[in-house]
């Protein structure tokens, strides 16, 4: 096998837990005896930017959980439903509704269509 795999999927799980990529390089490529520059060049190819792996990482699962809510109305309507009910109760009732609204964005549902269960939790 390629030593380069496993040094880039330990590169992969040292940076997703928050590594720097200054830190994390010479630490994997001293243990695969790999050149860190030649781990570097194979990282960026593989991986892209380094300094933003993580991030592009949170957005494509946050991405890959909107598709999953769109192809799935009960689905997103109950994920709609729990983003509601972890609303802070302190919030005013303008700024309850304003979140609501952009929940609604977000999960892509119409409040409207689930106005009897966000007053259940209203009440809570």
């Amino acid at each position: 096998m390629d030593p380069f795999v496993s040094a880039l999927e330990e590169l992969a799980e040292a940076l997703m837990a928050g590594e720097s990529p200054e830190q994390a390089l010479p630490d994997i490529a001293g243990e695969h005896d790999l050149p860190i520059q030649a781990l570097r060049n194979r990282a960026l190819r593989a991986l892209g930017p380094l300094e933003t792996y993580k991030q592009r990482q949170a957005e494509l699962k946050k991405e890959r959980e909107q598709t999953a809510r769109r192809r799935d109305p009960v689905f997103a309507g109950a994920s709609f439903l729990a983003a509601v009910a972890s609303l802070n109760p302190r919030l005013s009732s303008e700024d309850r509704q304003a979140e609501i609204q952009r929940l609604a964005a977000e999960y892509d549902v119409d409040p409207a269509d689930h106005k009897e269960a966000i007053e259940r939790l209203r009440k809570r």
